[in-house]
């Protein structure tokens, strides 16, 4: 933690994914940040992998693949390892929600054919051109909301909709938040918060509620964060964990 950074004397709580809480909270560290890392959620295979083998097995037949996450890419890039499947060897266009969705495709040997200026899956549709009597795949998680494979629909396209991972609660200790006063709450999802709710005692949360502002990775992570009874202040405007970290600062210039 640098004492001269600008988030120094700030003390926050980052609650996220296993595999993105580390990142975020070091890059908040490096800003002088005090930070409680706090995973509440773990991705996993999906229950049953069928679905999704069987989209795999039929990959070339497919005129879009869309990514709304990184997740969904690493998912079912080591899914097709398992198989023997190369995914490179397909006709489809790939749809890449934002750059680190995008920057995990790469780093699989896959391109991004399009993503939306604005990083939201509900505008992924927008970008995709006249998809009417084309075959969509969509992998994602099991708990994935349904505006974007609807907006397909609604296109005419035929949407194939498989579960690529899940995520689920993740073990963690809700000793680690303490009793001392938390200046912000960041979300990365709204897994995120649903499972913080459910892991900390009514009194911890009800204290961050009343008193705790919330940083959230976008608007979907805020909307979830807002019905669970918390004050949500900043969205990122960049729905990245660099976006997080320039929204916590200016939190920190305005507070």
């Amino acid at each position: 933690m640098s004492d001269e950074g600008p988030l120094s004397g700030r003390r926050i709580l980052v609650a996220g994914s296993e595999d993105r809480v580390p990142a975020l909270s070091d890059a908040l560290a490096r800003e002088g940040a005090s930070v409680i890392p706090f995973a509440t959620v773990r991705i996993t295979p999906p229950p049953d992998p069928g679905p999704l083998d069987d989209a795999l097995r039929n990959w070339a037949a497919f005129d879009w693949v869309v990514f709304t996450s990184a997740h969904g890419v690493e998912a079912v890039a080591e899914r097709a390892r398992h198989l023997h499947i190369a995914l490179r060897d397909t006709r489809a266009r790939i749809a890449a929600v934002g750059p680190v969705t995008r920057a995990a495709l790469q780093r699989n040997g896959l391109p991004a054919d399009v993503m939306p200026p604005e990083y939201l899956t509900d505008e992924i549709a927008k970008v995709m051109g006249d998809v009417a009597g084309k075959r969509v795949l969509l992998p994602r998680s099991r708990i994935s909301r349904e505006a974007l494979p609807e907006a397909l629909r609604h296109r005419g396209a035929e949407v194939v909709q498989v579960d690529a991972y899940d995520a689920v609660p993740a073990p963690a200790d809700p000793g680690a938040v303490g009793s001392e006063p938390i200046d912000c709450v960041v979300f990365t999802s709204p897994s995120s918060a649903e499972n913080l709710t459910a892991l900390l005692p009514e009194e911890n949360l009800a204290r961050l509620r009343e008193r705790t502002p919330v940083a959230a990775i976008g608007p979907v992570t805020a909307e979830a964060a807002r019905e669970l009874g918390f004050r949500v202040e900043i969205i990122a405007s960049e729905h990245t964990i660099e976006g997080l970290v320039k929204s916590l600062e200016e939190l920190k210039k305005h507070g």
